[in-house]
């Protein structure tokens, strides 16, 4: 907080106090929500990031199967003459025969299909994490939104209050003949267009709490109470340090990555296509008195006799679903290596301008604007002057708060592309 002289003690404490400094809102007087708590919550509620674990979960189940042969076949036979369900008696050719067969798929095709599904499940856990990161990107972006707007409505307020100052000084001058009746007017004219802006700033803010309940999943008619003030998170990596943790750690990258292999993995099963599965099976069978029982082994191979009309296109899907990751890999590592450079120079412009305005533009307004309701008081500046400093101090403090907003939430994008936090909390 900077601090001002005060020139003229009517504004002490209300008017002249800095945007930026603590809040004197009653209605802002509500405890304070923190953002470690709503992502708490979102963590916990959110439908989508509880999808994406389920989903995660399912796929991890998966590797076991496709590497476990398929079931066996138990075979119950009855051969006889003349009826069905013989006795062994009537016959010396009926029989009763019990078996069982097993397929067993060339060597290394389970292998294959375990480890396809395995590189799959990593790539699932990634976009599980990737997920989560986004939700919690999307929680801050709105956050900083509302905090923002809260911010805004609380300059607005005491901007409004201090037109309706401006308006009684502008009428007690005007009432003793040292004044104009335009100045009054000016005044109501300004409060009026003020008032309507705090009406826009209470409907965005009420959107963006909106917008907070339903990613943590809590009812609309649960008031959320009013944001805990946001500090500036400076942002410490260089650009190569920001691009360099991208490329090893975001989940999305990585999840592309793995399934990138897993395409790779699957190229290699479909090859094994060409080769031949087996079947094996054992049969014991009854026969009536004058023969003795026997058994019959069997054993059967499935040849890949079509394979210029089936495995041969199997290969070629195969190779295409990996030419298409990689292309899709290739698209995704462009796309976030742009947003983290932009999301970089924003932030790292942000903080500069911030700088700006809390080292001269703010202080240096708020000054102008006490000197001039002093001049203005004794006549040397008329109205309008007044009106613009006053007009100023509001476009500069309502500035700071949306500048800092926008870095916070070009550090919130960031996050999910680095796999760190950057803003604190």
């Amino acid at each position: 907080m900077w601090r001002h002289v005060a020139v003229v003690p009517l504004f002490v404490g209300l008017a002249l106090e800095p945007a930026y400094g603590q809040a004197s809102d009653p209605e802002n007087r509500s405890e304070a929500v923190g953002l470690r708590g709503l992502v708490r919550e979102l963590l916990q509620n959110n439908p989508e990031i509880r999808a994406a674990r389920f989903r995660y979960e399912a796929i991890t189940k998966r590797p076991t199967q496709a590497g476990t042969l398929p079931d066996p076949k138990v075979t119950f036979a009855n051969v006889g003459v003349g009826h069905p369900l013989s006795r062994l008696n009537a016959s010396d050719f009926a029989y009763y025969g019990l078996g069982i067969s097993q397929e067993v798929p060339f060597p290394g095709k389970l292998s294959l299909a375990a480890e396809e599904a395995r590189k799959e499940a990593q790539s699932a856990e990634a976009e599980y994490e990737a997920t989560v990161l986004d939700k919690i990107a999307q929680l801050k972006l709105a956050f900083y939104d509302w905090y923002y707007l809260s911010k805004a409505l609380e300059i607005t307020r005491k901007n409004l209050d201090l037109l309706d100052r401006f308006e009684k000084i502008a009428r007690a001058r005007y009432s003793v003949g040292k004044g104009i009746l335009p100045d009054v007017l000016k005044a109501q004219v300004e409060y009026s267009g003020l008032s309507q802006q705090l009406e826009l700033l209470e409907q965005r803010l009420a959107t963006a709490e909106t917008r907070i309940q339903t990613l943590i999943e809590r009812p609309v008619e649960k008031p959320l109470g009013r944001p805990a003030d946001v500090t500036l998170s400076p942002l410490e990596m260089s650009l190569e340090s920001v691009l360099s943790a991208l490329e090893e750690s975001a989940p999305e990258l990585r999840s592309r990555q793995f399934l990138i292999e897993s395409r790779a993995v699957g190229v290699n099963r479909a090859r094994k296509e060409y080769r031949p599965d087996f079947n094996f099976s054992f049969q014991w069978q009854r026969t009536g008195t004058r023969f003795p029982d026997y058994y019959m082994a069997v054993a059967e191979v499935k040849l890949p006799v079509y394979f210029w009309r089936k495995q041969r296109y199997g290969v070629e899907e195969a190779v295409a679903r990996l030419r298409e990751s990689r292309a899709n890999y290739r698209t995704a590592q462009q796309d976030l290596v742009f947003t983290a450079k932009d999301q970089y120079l924003t932030a790292k412009t942000s903080e500069r301008v911030l700088d700006l305005y809390r080292a001269g533009v703010i202080p240096q307004a708020s000054l102008s604007l006490e000197s001039n309701v002093a001049a203005y008081e004794v006549g040397n500046i008329d109205f309008l002057t007044l009106l613009n400093s006053m007009t100023t101090l509001l476009s500069f403090e309502m500035e700071y708060y949306e500048e800092l907003a926008r870095h916070e939430q070009a550090l919130a994008r960031l996050e999910p592309l680095v796999g760190r936090e950057l803003t604190t909390f």
